[in-house]
């Protein structure tokens, strides 16, 4: 059977292979290495729709061939890749790209290799074409297993995801402590799950962050602060990255109480939230005269009177920096009491991860199920 593989970015692959779980739930994934994860055959249409809203994935290969080098040569690589070309039924022009992962392999030149593959696809009928291809093809090296893998290429290699154009500091209502683009845009999808006719919950919107992630892959998405000035600024933002997107979502952003949302979310929404995404303000910029772990109960309570069957929160919170792997240390709080609270507040943590800020920071990303009340 006609396999896929999916290759993942390198800045946080654990989150990435989380992402790539959550963006296909029905499907068992391989690892052939931490960023190469291996499936039977997907539809085409449904990877590329993942892949424009992911984070975490780089690419995915269909009808893939591979080898582990040097146990196989790079003849039967070819071989293999040459069986596919012949099963192809179209002809026309084609670009080889190449990509390596984790170092190199030693005695393997991915350039010459994708040269080589690039002669043997023109002696099956096809041209070269590297400006404007009606085909390409991906071989990508992984320096870290050994592993050579060729397959038809859906999506590029640019490491670029377009998060760049709407960093914090781009848009128009600025904070200091937004997130990076890239981790709201893997939160909302470790939260959501596959895009769908259901609605991501951001409670305590701020400037935006994950409703704009959300938004500008066509989720449809509820956004609410206690704060009007953010709501102000948050739209602004939204408005702003919407300029040049032609995505189509239902999102509603209004002032309202994380703390009640069945009053701050519109009665049509209770039962069609499929996931939260959480990031609470902390310090000088707490949520009222709630504590930190009140406030998180509270939300996490509130918000379990109307989500979905099934849903997911995804909880961001300030960590000191863990080297050494030790007990967690929260910046706020103690690490067995939180646990505590999540539990009391029904919510059952299914995993966890570490993204590392600055010396004196790190930030926990926490993905827990949040079943509806009874």
């Amino acid at each position: 059977m006609a396999q896929t593989l999916a290759c993942l970015r390198g800045w946080h692959v654990g989150l990435a292979q989380a992402e790539l779980v959550a963006l296909f739930p029905a499907t068992k994934f391989e690892e052939l290495s931490p960023r190469l994860m291996l499936t039977n055959q997907q539809p085409a249409k449904e990877l590329q729709q993942s892949l424009s809203c992911s984070s975490g994935i780089q690419c995915f290969l269909r009808d893939v061939e591979l080898i582990n080098y040097p146990k196989q040569n790079q003849t039967t690589l070819l071989e293999k890749v040459s069986g596919v070309l012949e099963k192809f039924p179209m002809r026309g022009s084609l670009a080889v790209r190449y990509l390596r992962i984790a170092g190199r392999i030693d005695g393997v030149s991915t350039k010459s290799l994708a040269g080589e593959i690039g002669s043997l696809a023109v002696s099956h009928g096809y041209s070269i074409n590297l400006n404007d291809p009606e085909y390409e093809i991906g071989l990508i090296a992984d320096g870290m297993s050994n592993t050579i893998v060729c397959g038809w290429l859906i999506g590029d290699f640019d490491d670029s995801i377009g998060t760049a154009t709407r960093r914090a500091t781009e848009r128009p209502f600025f904070r200091p402590i937004s997130l990076d683009p890239r981790l709201a845009r893997l939160a909302v999808n470790l939260a959501g799950g596959p895009i769908d006719e259901n609605a991501i919950l951001d409670p305590m919107t701020g400037t935006g962050g994950f409703a704009m992630e959300a938004i500008t892959m066509g989720r449809n998405c509820l956004a609410i602060d206690m704060n009007e000035d953010m709501i102000f600024g948050a739209k602004q933002n939204i408005d702003w990255a919407l300029q040049d997107n032609d995505v189509k979502s239902n999102f509603q952003m209004s002032v309202g109480d994380a703390c009640n949302l069945v009053e701050s979310i519109p009665t049509m929404w209770h039962g069609k939230i499929s996931g939260v995404v959480l990031d609470p303000p902390y310090g000088r910029n707490s949520h009222g005269t709630h504590g930190h772990f009140e406030l998180i109960s509270n939300t996490i309570e509130s918000a379990r009177k109307i989500v979905s069957d099934n849903a997911k929160l995804v909880l961001i919170i300030p960590i000191k920096p863990n080297k050494d792997n030790d007990e967690l240390e929260l910046l706020h709080g103690e690490w067995d009491n939180f646990k505590q609270m999540m539990v009391s507040s029904g919510a059952e943590i299914i995993n966890q991860w570490q993204e590392h800020v600055h010396a004196s920071l790190s930030r926990l990303i926490l993905l827990a199920s949040i079943s509806p009340q009874d």
